[in-house]
């Protein structure tokens, strides 16, 4: 058994403080306020992209829900198609609730071809999009970061990290509007790996297997990303910032990539993704302009006036990679704030009462005295995956 470590010490309080602490707390209790939804009607949610890649294309579908609801309702059971310009038509199999998908050996999109979509629902409701342009995308000329200090939102105190920006043209002057996302793959490296446990079979602390001090973490990104160029002599986006990565948190902690995909969009597209942008990037007060209905591209056949929400769209994909690794910023001075970790537990951190922290159950010493850490301290799986993506460099 684990010796050595002295028992949690517990502590009363006076019955006369504890009802006058009850008082207070319930003195200060405040009513919710239940915003009211009146006339609430559902309405569809479509979201649906084509490329001229070889893999599958998702639509999904969705319904509205009331504010009181938990979120959006799946449509499920619907009859979903792309249909070409020449008569070809592409069936679109459901492989979970509201989430349709096409076979990349049966339907691939081509550059310079329209796609129209389709959409039967289970109840016999038909929609129809318009014929959205298939636009091929230049190559991205670069993705790169600066280093750039800010203030936290909420806070006030000064952060220190990167701001990473994307270049590119069209020689052509033919693509005018553009479309980024990204996805974030990063280290998750801890200071204190929980290495050791107590295995009671052989009363006795054995290495961990597998070890938890490397984990890998992807998140996609979760901004809008437009740039218009239809204003200017020269179809060029120049240093658009794609996303601000803060040396807080696990992120820039080891080696840090991010893959920014950029696509190539109508006139028509680009005014609704500018408007979702805008709308999206809104603080969402009480006592900001309320969000206000974005059509998109999408109708019902018989009722043209029935509210349809999202977009069909299509477009070839251009991407690049970038790599960040935490050796380079540190020759760039660039400052970390204290781990949490540390700050909580201290460096080299003591040993704590057994007692208060068992439920831990991470050990970093396998000897006496003890030295336990929480889970998120010492467990990366908390934070990410043990699994190394396939495309990382070491």
């Amino acid at each position: 058994m684990l010796k050595g470590i002295s028992q949690l010490k517990l502590f009363n309080l006076r019955p006369g403080l504890i009802i006058i602490l009850l008082l207070v707390l319930l003195s200060t209790c405040v009513e919710p306020f239940e915003p009211e939804d009146p006339g609430f009607k559902s309405v569809l949610v479509v979201d649906g992209f084509i490329s001229n890649s070889a893999e599958p294309y998702t639509i999904t579908l969705s319904r509205t829900a009331p504010l009181s609801s938990p979120g959006a309702l799946p449509e499920a059971g619907a009859a979903v198609s792309v249909a070409d310009e020449e008569g070809g038509v592409y069936l679109f199999g459901e492989t979970a609730p509201g989430v349709y998908q096409s076979d990349p050996r049966v339907f691939v999109g081509h550059v310079g071809a329209g796609y129209q979509l389709n959409i039967v629902t289970a109840s016999g409701e038909q929609y129809q999009s318009d014929t959205v342009p298939l636009k091929q995308s230049p190559p991205i000329d670069s993705v790169y970061y600066e280093r750039e200090l800010r203030l936290t939102d909420v806070e006030g105190e000064v952060n220190d990290g990167i701001s990473i920006f994307v270049d590119a043209h069209d020689s052509t002057g033919q693509t005018r509007f553009y479309r980024y996302d990204y996805t974030e793959t990063y280290e998750v490296k801890l200071t204190y790996p929980g290495e050791w446990v107590y295995d009671p079979s052989q009363d006795a602390n054995v290495i961990r297997n597998p070890k938890l001090g490397l984990c890998y973490a992807t998140h996609p990104g979760g901004n809008i990303l437009v740039a218009n160029t239809s204003s200017y002599a020269e179809d060029r986006v120049k240093k658009l910032e794609v996303t601000y990565v803060s040396t807080g948190g696990y992120k820039l902690s080891g080696l840090y990539s991010i893959l920014v995909k950029q696509y190539a969009l109508s006139e028509p597209s680009y005014r609704y993704w500018y408007e979702l942008q805008k709308t999206s990037e809104s603080l969402g007060t009480l006592f900001d302009p309320q969000p206000y209905e974005i059509r998109g591209n999408i109708r019902k056949v018989n009722d043209p006036e029935t509210a349809v929400l999202g977009y069909f769209d299509a477009g070839a994909v251009s991407e690049k990679m970038l790599f960040v690794d935490k050796v380079t910023l540190l020759g760039m001075d660039i400052q970390y704030p204290t781990d949490p970790c540390i700050a909580r537990l201290g460096y080299p951190p003591t040993a704590v009462e057994f007692g208060l922290y068992q439920q831990w159950g991470y050990l970093i010493t396998a000897v006496e005295p003890y030295v336990m850490i929480p889970a998120e301290c010492g467990d990366c799986r908390y934070h990410g995956t043990l699994e190394k993506p396939a495309f990382w460099p070491r």
